[in-house]
């Protein structure tokens, strides 16, 4: 099983490769996770936002980065889903 910060860091690569573009790289929210199951949830935000805390530089329609606790296997989750968990 991985721990919380070796799931982060998987989180972390993810974002940069599959979900972030040059107008809006993506970052995990500090200190913000939870235990779902096997999978570890982390709160994710453009790099914008985290720094602005300006509603207009905010992702719409992002939910988590869930990450598969005993494989490793990232995925995003999306907005729907993430406001039925309502984690963050």
């Amino acid at each position: 099983m991985l721990s919380i910060e070796e799931a982060a860091g998987l989180a972390a690569a993810f974002l940069g490769e599959r979900v972030s573009n040059e107008s809006m790289p993506m970052a995990l929210v500090a200190n913000e996770h939870a235990q779902v199951g096997g999978e570890i949830m982390f709160d994710c935000q453009s790099v914008a936002y985290i720094r602005s805390g300006d509603f207009r530089d905010m992702a719409i329609g992002i939910g988590h980065v869930a990450v598969n606790a005993d494989t490793g296997e990232c995925r995003l989750v999306g907005a729907v889903e993430a406001a039925e968990l309502d984690l963050f």
